[in-house]
Parts: C-alpha cells; structure tokens; sequence
C-alpha cells in the first residue's frame, strides 16, 4: 500500500482550531511571544516515527479550574489527531500563559 504523508502544518491546523473551539480557552499565545519562543501561533508539533508530539500555549478563562481544562484540552487533542488524522500521540503538553475574562 502506498503511504500517505500529513504535513505538519495540516497537523497543526487541526488542534489550533481544535483548541480554540472549547468554550473555556480564550486564545493562544499571541503570534509574537510564539515566534520568540519557536512556536507557531501557540502551537508546535513533531511527528517522530509516525507518532505525533504536541506543545500548546493556552490563554484560559480565569474561572475554569486550569488543572481540568488542560487534562480536557489533552484528551481533545488526542482524539481528534488519532480520529481525523489517523497518526498516535505521543503526548500532549499544556501550559497556561494567562488567564482571562
């Protein structure tokens, strides 16, 4: 059978509007703090032998207790790279950059 390849841009594409979907985040880190810090619009991935990694910069809602909402913002990531693009995750990390109303 022939291979198929995703791109990691597509990948990123799908958890950025996967994250950004959930009622209880605001946004992710603004484009300027990710570019200082290596990211793609708070979003940066690898995919390392058919595995997918993935680092997120969450801005949350400041009443949402964070340890839930990242637990949350995890398993919806990993479900919708496992079911829409069809590659295992090999770990999902959050960090909350800021909180807002």
């Amino acid at each position: 059978m022939d291979q198929v390849t995703v791109a990691p841009e597509v990948i990123r594409t799908v958890v950025r509007n996967t994250v950004l979907a959930m009622p209880s985040v605001r946004g992710l880190v603004n484009p300027r703090v990710a570019r200082e810090r290596g990211l793609e619009r708070g979003v940066a991935v690898s995919v390392k032998d058919g595995s997918v990694s993935v680092s997120l910069h969450v801005i949350a809602a400041q009443d949402v207790p964070l340890l839930e909402l990242g637990q949350q913002i995890q398993i919806e990531v990993k479900n919708v790279v496992e079911e829409v693009i069809g590659l295992s995750v090999a770990k999902v990390d959050v960090s909350f950059e800021d909180v807002t109303t």
